[in-house]
């Protein structure tokens, strides 16, 4: 297959790392630039390692027949021209996926869930990532919208989301809403800390309390009971893991589900996209 050059384009970085048997080269990263800039970063990678056979890219938004069809969390990169330029430069495959299939792939790997036929992937980093693998096949649907779990309308939601509709459920739980709950309510230390010095605020039950409705919700759907949960707000310090835990088993539909349900709470690692980057060309 040859070495792959794994892409995991972020709202604020973008970053870059060599994979060769899933060993990775040192991942580098660059603030998420112009195209050009974006382009000329790739190219220079490429022609450092002439073994780079395939570049492999994840995006946070929806991919369809290998195109990037937006990118709401992300304004300056021009999506009609990255999978052009790429390949006219480089003269090399280039597969892009929404980021969270990066992180799904590799989770999969690495927790010995590839041959389980049903597993669920939530991760709650800037927005809202979702990942479900049925009967399995990792989905994608018609329009590379499947798994779109944090732009789902939310009853009662009147938070306006970058995606430009209203109600959509990251804007309740992710690390942006976050972000927002600890501005709006004037919640004192640093957010990084929030669940540290907060974790008892009616606000942050609120928010953990609505992390369970939605994974227990896909749950419900699926009836699934391999459940990965992942991304920088599930690692922050203090975050409640069992709490989590016990509210989405209250929230299930069967008590039949409860004994079988394997919740496994992953790190939040700059190489775990890489190699799932790699992953994912080997697989497709």
């Amino acid at each position: 297959m040859g070495k792959v050059l794994g892409i995991d384009v972020g709202g604020t970085f973008t970053r870059f790392g060599v994979v060769h048997n899933k060993f990775v080269s040192s991942v580098e990263k660059l603030f998420t630039a112009n195209i050009d800039d974006f382009v000329a970063f790739v190219d220079e990678q490429v022609k450092k390692d002439k073994e780079i056979k395939t570049i492999s890219i994840g995006i946070p938004g929806i991919v369809k027949d290998n195109k990037i069809v937006s990118i709401p969390n992300i304004s300056n990169i021009d999506i009609d021209a990255v999978n052009t330029k790429l390949h006219e430069l480089t003269r090399l495959d280039v597969v892009i996926n929404r980021d969270v299939n990066l992180l799904f792939y590799n989770d999969l790997d690495r927790l010995n869930l590839k041959h389980e036929e049903n597993v669920l992937g939530f991760y709650v980093g800037t927005g809202l990532g979702n990942a479900i693998k049925v009967n399995g096949v990792v989905l994608k649907g018609s329009h590379g919208f499947a798994g779109e779990l944090g732009h789902i309308p939310l009853i009662g939601n009147k938070r306006l989301c970058n995606c430009g509709k209203t109600g959509c459920a990251e804007t309740l739980v992710s690390g942006m809403a976050l972000v927002n709950l600890h501005k709006e309510n004037n919640l004192s230390g640093e957010i990084k800390n929030i669940f540290v010095n907060h974790l008892n605020h009616e606000v942050i039950k609120d928010f953990i309390h609505n992390l369970a409705l939605i994974i227990s919700m896909e749950i419900n759907i699926f009836d699934t009971t391999k459940i990965v949960i992942g991304g920088g707000v599930a690692n922050m310090p203090e975050f409640p893991k069992e709490k989590l835990r016990n509210l989405i088993k209250k929230e299930l539909r069967s008590k039949s589900l409860i004994p079988e349900l394997e919740i496994y709470f992953v790190d939040d690692l700059p190489i775990n996209s890489i190699i799932g980057a790699s992953l994912i060309v080997k697989e497709e």
